[in-house]
């Protein structure tokens, strides 16, 4: 008659057994999820922001007002500044007022801004248009002057 207190020896090969594939599992996992991680890491861009840091937002099609959103809006907002680090993928930025959305970016939707303020002014910069070059009107001017004097002399 078998013993109760002692196990049978098809159950412990059993426990064995399963053990045994429960660690063999667990390796594969581990080899799996670190070849996933190889692979992720690759892509990833590691980018920490600080606070004052100047960045460009990018504004994807979700961050618009159902009427606001249309293919040719500006996808880029700035320079702005970050005011708060949350965690190192979420930023608080201080936003124009005219922007109507949170102020929580994730790092994936900042550009690092890489103007140099240092200067001042910048005697390119165009004030009836901000962010264009006066160097483009006085190329126009030159050319409509040109054209006027073969104008002149054609006639």
């Amino acid at each position: 008659m078998p013993d109760p207190s002692r196990p049978h020896g098809k159950a412990v090969d059993i426990v064995h057994r399963l053990q045994d594939t429960h660690q063999l599992v667990r390796t594969n996992l581990e080899k799996a999820a670190s070849k996933y991680k190889e692979v992720a890491d690759r892509k990833h861009r590691h980018v920490e922001f600080d606070v004052g840091d100047y960045v460009w937002a990018v504004l994807t099609k979700y961050r618009f007002s159902a009427g606001d959103y249309y293919k040719l809006a500006a996808r880029k907002i700035g320079p702005v500044e970050i005011i708060e680090k949350i965690n190192p993928n979420a930023y608080s930025l201080n936003l124009p007022s005219h922007i109507r959305t949170s102020d929580v970016f994730n790092v994936k939707h900042l550009v690092p801004f890489a103007g140099d303020d240092s200067d001042g002014d910048n005697s390119r910069a165009n004030s009836v248009h901000p962010g264009e070059d006066d160097a483009v009107e006085e190329m126009a001017s030159r050319f409509l002057e040109r054209h006027d004097r073969v104008r002149q002399a054609a006639g």
